[in-house]
């Protein structure tokens, strides 16, 4: 009993000193602890700011999958074994070098030295998977692979420009690793990277389904830095760069169904050439199938530039009566394609404008944007055998067997003399209209620019 007294009084004590310290202090006690709040609240908000400040959000219009996955994107995390650069020429990447075979069948790519995976063991020839159709792909070694063709094909080495990952893995070799992808019934939504090197951005990939939605989140912020076809509006904002260049690889084109009972006519279809003002599009005038930076561009290639009277010449000439056109226009090029409606009914020409939202094979004109391949083989746009490429069904043996010797050629001296005369008498031929490269314009947030320009290249 005696014992719970004195411990009833000691805490009496303590109580009673603890109170006598807080009457004294309170002022100092009741300061530390408002002072440690607030530095405790603006810490996780300054971190937070800095957060989203060292991060950047690009966005991209388009439904994707993990296999179609634009390469631009996956050049941020992984390389190729092989790159291409800006003529079309092949140059390495993982690969130090390449050697092919007297045949013309078999390739063998040697890796660099040193090289490494985002999980830092080191890439062997057995852990890139790579998938080619009709290409036997062997490891011979840790350092070198073999690709075996069913036979010669001198651009094949342009195949390899694609993204290489670890086996069953995103780990790949760039500058970013993916660490998260966010999709929807297998299209992606959102890829997440991190940087591997101190001082880059932290980058997160927005898909929207169509550029339309892209530019909504541009405006609201959901997306920081992004390419788009049409950038009018934000050239007025003033915390926007907007800077436009012109996309040499692609070609906005008119394909002509020659084998149409109306289209079969070379002379209607020049005179529907010659007939398009183009002053007034939104890109650079196109001269044919080539990229004007392709080392085997030709500018010795006829040139199909604004003439009415060689248009009703032509016309003239084709003895067709009183013709009429169902124009198929892919979305997004209506403008374009009510510009041409224009020039041909001028012609005497009646016009049905029919918008897709897809590429069909059931057209006599269709207006569309065509992707132009880094190498200039373009067998399977118009070789007569190619009858699911080729859209326009065009049967030409004298073109069909340009293409053929050009792909087998093994020597860029022949092969660029093969494809000037492919040019020459592609334009001749005229199943399509080559009418311009369009215009892309990058818009990125005038404080995120910094961080963009610390991307990589592509």
């Amino acid at each position: 009993m005696q014992s719970v007294k004195v411990r009833t009084r000691r805490i009496k004590f303590w109580i009673s000193l603890f109170r006598a310290y807080l009457s004294r202090y309170r002022l100092q006690i009741g300061s530390t602890i408002l002072v440690t709040t607030i530095l405790v609240i603006s810490s996780a908000k300054l971190f937070g700011h800095l957060s989203s400040r060292n991060a950047v959000t690009i966005g991209f219009a388009g439904n994707y999958t993990l296999e179609t996955v634009p390469t631009e994107v996956l050049a941020l995390a992984t390389d190729p074994l092989i790159s291409i650069d800006k003529s079309g020429k092949s140059t390495p990447s993982l690969a130090s070098h390449w050697t092919q075979a007297e045949d013309g069948k078999t390739y063998l790519v040697f890796l660099k030295d040193n090289l490494k995976w985002h999980d830092d063991t080191q890439v062997e020839a057995k852990d890139i998977t790579i998938a080619i159709e009709n290409v036997t792909i062997t490891a011979l070694n840790n350092k070198t692979l073999e690709f075996r063709l069913p036979s010669s094909l001198s651009s094949f080495p342009t195949a390899l420009n694609r993204p290489v990952f670890k086996t069953e893995s995103f780990y790949g070799t760039g500058k970013f690793r993916i660490v998260a992808i966010d999709s929807q019934k297998e299209i992606i939504k959102k890829i997440s990277m991190v940087p591997k090197e101190e001082g880059l951005p932290h980058v997160d990939i927005k898909f929207y389904p169509t550029e339309q939605q892209l530019m909504t989140a541009i405006k609201i912020g959901d997306v920081k830095y992004a390419r788009v076809t049409n950038a009018k509006l934000f050239e007025r904002w003033q915390n926007m760069n907007v800077k436009r260049e012109v996309d040499n690889t692609q070609v906005v084109t008119i394909f002509f169904n020659t084998q149409d009972e109306l289209l079969s006519s070379v002379d209607l279809r020049q005179s529907l050439i010659y007939s398009i003002n183009r002053s007034n599009f939104d890109g650079t005038p196109a001269t044919g199938p080539i990229s004007p930076e392709n080392w085997a561009y030709s500018q010795d290639v006829g040139k199909y530039e604004y003439n009415t009277g060689k248009a009703k010449e032509l016309l003239t000439k084709s003895q067709v009566k009183s013709p009429k056109i169902t124009f198929s226009v892919h979305t997004g090029l209506m403008d374009v394609a009510n510009s041409i409606k224009k020039d041909w009914e001028d012609l005497g020409i009646k016009v049905e404008l029919k918008e897709e939202n897809a590429l069909t094979k059931d057209f006599q004109a269709f207006l569309a944007v065509e992707k132009l391949p880094p190498d200039p083989d373009q067998y399977a746009l118009w070789h007569s055998t190619q009858t699911t490429t080729n859209l326009t069904r065009l049967k030409d043996v004298r073109i069909d067997k340009l293409l053929e010797d050009a792909r087998s050629a093994q020597k860029e001296d022949e092969r660029k003399n093969l494809y000037a005369s492919f040019q020459k008498d592609l334009l001749d031929a005229a199943p399509a209209a080559f009418l311009y490269h369009p215009y892309i314009y990058q818009v990125v947030y005038k404080n995120q620019a910094k961080l963009v320009d610390m991307l990589p290249k592509n």
